[in-house]
């Protein structure tokens, strides 16, 4: 299976999240591309058969919970240039001490349907990420089976 894997990240542990998930994935017998997804195009979710969007949350437009802020410009862009229907799933980083844990998933979610995606795995939600690393990569790992069955 070809899975595209789009994210975006302040302080890089969304990267580092991403680069854990495409090893596993690949690990499975995955073909994996990892792209920021400032630099995304309709043509990047054409090309994969699932596409995971990973972002942090972040406090954004004024707003607690929201995705990085490259997501709100690649889903405008989408918008203008709407791609084929698009198999997705969501990866997102957070901490459980603020409001909306996790908030980047749901914008996300909403952002990805309305732009005709269709998500076809569960989301995976990690709290901080750089402080509980061990177990957020365990996390990973085990989504990332958790993926590779239901594509079977």
């Amino acid at each position: 299976m070809n899975i595209s894997i789009l994210y975006a990240t302040y302080s890089n542990s969304t990267y580092t999240a991403a680069e854990v998930l495409k090893e596993a994935l690949e690990e499975a017998g995955h073909e994996i591309s990892v792209n920021l997804v400032h630099a995304a195009t309709a043509q990047n979710l054409a090309d994969a058969d699932l596409t995971i969007f990973a972002s942090p949350s972040w406090d954004f437009d004024g707003k607690e919970g929201q995705p990085h802020e490259d997501f709100f410009h690649f889903f405008a862009k989408l918008a203008e240039n709407p791609p084929a229907p698009f198999s997705y799933t969501v990866l997102g980083l957070g901490d459980s001490n603020y409001t909306y844990f996790c908030g980047a998933v749901d914008e996300i979610l909403s952002m990805a349907t309305a732009a005709g995606g269709k998500q076809t795995h569960d989301v995976l939600k990690l709290d901080q990420y750089y402080l509980n690393e061990a177990t957020c990569v365990a996390a990973i790992k085990a989504w990332a089976l958790e993926v590779t069955k239901s594509t079977a």
